[in-house]
């Protein structure tokens, strides 16, 4: 049995998101469907959490004051990360 559920995800980080599983042919539902199941085999979070490097420190401030970069497309953005 499947139930719905509403949640709420930033924007950008959401299309960008999209982008990535529709690389591996999937859909953010079907994305959100592996998490939870994941959490729920293991009983943890499926990836390992880390304090933030300086520069993503920088660059979650400018996103909270929605002063951070927009990308036209996935490539540009993954071109930035690369720098």
């Amino acid at each position: 049995m499947r139930a719905s559920t509403s949640i709420r995800i930033d924007n950008e980080a959401k299309a960008i998101t999209i982008e990535v599983l529709k690389q591996y042919g999937l859909s953010l539902s079907d994305g959100i469907n592996l998490f939870c199941k994941q959490v729920a085999l293991t009983h943890s979070i499926p990836f390992e959490l880390k304090v933030p490097q300086e520069r993503m420190k920088i660059a979650l401030e400018e996103l909270e004051a929605k002063k951070g970069e927009k990308f036209k497309n996935i490539e540009d953005l993954k071109r930035e990360l690369l720098s």
